[in-house]
């Protein structure tokens, strides 16, 4: 019956399809990678069903691949077009191409759809998995062949928590607002000193954040060192952390070597300074400012920068803040060139990555816009700020001259105002041209100057007409350390005036002396009670045999990474 009853060919081929089984398949696909699935030695995939209409699913193929070549391969290939924390423009899914992979390697067949790669403990590198779903063709008599593979999944394995993300801050000071320089990673203390002149230079592999070299260059004083430490800073390629912190001065032998060293791995606001003092002299006036330099003439400016060699012109991260100094300003916050930020591991390029930073930085340096009359780092009465003369050139008046105001500065001043004008001013008495003298009414107790303030007490006074005794005190040369406040203190560091600062003068940082106090004195970097916390770390530079690779030079490392 069914033979002689007309089917039409269309609905006969609706029923009784004609099919190949291995076109069919529909693809497994892996399941959002999730870092909850990693742990230190093992990364967890799962995937979902494939299927075929036409065939049962008999067993799944899984392959795995591990990037080829060094550990360090895939972050030598990166591009520093980019900053380094804009990731995602530069990266896709497919960096750094199937070229720098290894081989597919079948790791798993069977029917489970979830599936545990075991590795190394502390490698921290990244793996490639794909997965295809095959038919049985013992079952249906003919050929069933397997679904096309997936989509590749990148995975890896995990850190710990502290090796994952680590927190790090650098601390530059000045001149004007001694403080420690600090350099902390990761909860520990690299570096912290207040007794060093010069710019602290600290390198980082990004591999493992391990200390790689630490050492402070007298680049206020010394021209080679200065030169030296651009040399240093060479040796280095984009696998590194440049850390940079300024320690009391920096600026006055800062040469244009330094400045494009430090600019190739992202500085900005360095080379200004070594323009105004280390590559030629500028002409200086009175009463203009023909090449805008007013604003640099000072030192001392708090400093601190991160970058990687080769990321290019301000694009590493840079604090720069003013060199303000307030006159004994016991009570009030120096200003501190602070960076503080989070560095990521990066699993696939097995480096770190700055993210999350935030670095303080003066307006004046970052917009253009010098502070306001009556604020901290511009103390000036708004009554006394220049008003805008019409008759002569905007160019010519400069735009922030910073505020000195410290001891140190003003020391002159106060020896000449504890002396006498002869003959009419004579301290605590006047004469005129009548030979009529006026005494000081008060007490002689008020009987102080500034500068007897802060100096040990009363100076001896006499009468002008007949020598006798007026205020019984001190001469000059029974003060402490007369040539020391005069003059030498401009010269004195703590590296140079021996234990407890006995070559420079025996009362400095002691209880009641003001004038030579750690912090506010004549030289405020003097301190007895600073301490020294600083890694060991002699660095490659300084091996016997330099053609020999040392893995880790410092003690230092947050990674103990073994292949």
């Amino acid at each position: 019956l069914l033979a002689l009853w007309p089917w039409p060919h269309p609905v006969l081929g609706a029923y009784f399809p004609s099919y190949n089984i291995e076109e069919t398949w529909h693809s497994p696909l892996m399941q959002p990678w999730d870092p909850m699935r990693a742990m230190e030695g093992s990364i967890m995939v799962t995937w979902s069903p494939g299927w075929n209409p036409w065939c049962a699913v008999d067993r799944y193929e899984l392959q795995v691949r591990r990037p080829r070549g060094p550990p360090m391969r895939f972050a030598d290939m990166e591009s520093l077009r980019y900053r380094e924390t804009d990731t995602d423009e530069q990266e896709v899914e497919t960096w750094p191409g199937d070229g720098e992979w290894g081989v597919w390697q079948t790791t798993y067949v069977g029917v489970g759809r979830a599936y545990m790669l075991w590795v190394p403990k502390q490698t921290a590198h990244a793996a490639q998995f794909r997965v295809r779903a095959c038919g049985s063709s013992e079952r249906m008599g003919s050929a069933t062949g397997c679904s096309p593979w997936s989509p590749v999944q990148t995975a890896y394995t995990m850190l710990s928590a502290a090796q994952d993300k680590v927190n790090f801050m650098v601390r530059g000071m000045g001149m004007n607002a001694p403080d420690y320089v600090h350099i902390e990673v990761n909860r520990h203390v690299v570096y912290r000193r207040r007794d060093e002149t010069g710019l602290v230079l600290a390198v980082f592999r990004r591999m493992d954040f391990s200390l790689q070299w630490l050492r402070t260059y007298d680049t206020h004083r010394n021209r080679t060192e200065a030169l030296q430490m651009a040399e240093h800073i060479r040796f280095y390629n984009a696998s590194y952390f440049i850390v940079v912190a300024s320690s009391i001065a920096w600026e006055w032998q800062a040469p244009r070597t330094l400045v494009q060293t430090m600019e190739f791995c992202g500085a900005y606001h360095f080379g200004q300074w070594a323009y105004t003092f280390a590559e030629q002299v500028h002409y200086r006036s009175n009463t203009s400012d023909l090449q805008q330099t007013a604003s640099q003439e000072q030192f001392g400016h708090p400093y601190a920068f991160i970058g990687i060699p080769g990321i290019g012109t301000a694009m590493g991260f840079e604090s720069l803040m003013y060199n303000t100094g307030h006159y004994l300003a016991r009570s009030v916050k120096p200003q501190q060139a602070i960076i503080r930020g989070v560095a990521y591991y990066d699993y696939v390029a097995r480096l770190y990555r700055l993210q999350d930073v935030t670095a303080t930085k003066a307006t004046f340096f970052a917009k253009g816009q010098p502070p306001l009359p009556e604020t901290f780092h511009n103390p000036v009465p708004s009554r006394k700020s220049p008003t805008l003369d019409f008759f002569t050139l905007a160019s010519m008046a400069p735009a922030y001259v910073p505020y000195i105001g410290t001891l140190r500065e003003h020391i002159t001043k106060l020896l000449e105002a504890n002396g006498t004008v002869m003959p009419y001013n004579l301290a605590f008495y006047l004469q005129t041209d009548a030979k009529v003298r006026k005494v000081d009414p008060r007490p002689k107790s008020w009987w102080v100057t500034e500068l007897e303030r802060l100096w040990g007490g009363h100076s001896m006074r006499f009468w002008h007409h007949n020598a006798t005794i007026l205020n019984h005190g001190l001469q000059f040369e029974e003060r402490s350390c007369p040539s020391f406040v005069k003059h030498s203190h401009l010269f004195a560091d703590p590296m140079s005036c021996g234990h407890l600062f006995q070559d420079c003068c025996d009362r400095v940082d002691v209880p009641d002396f003001p004038l030579t106090e750690c912090g506010v004195g004549v030289s405020p970097t003097l301190c007895r009670s600073a301490e020294i916390l600083q890694d060991d770390c002699p660095g490659p530079f300084e091996l016997i045999n330099r053609t020999s690779y040392v893995k880790w030079p410092c003690a230092f490392r947050v990674i103990d990474w073994r292949s």
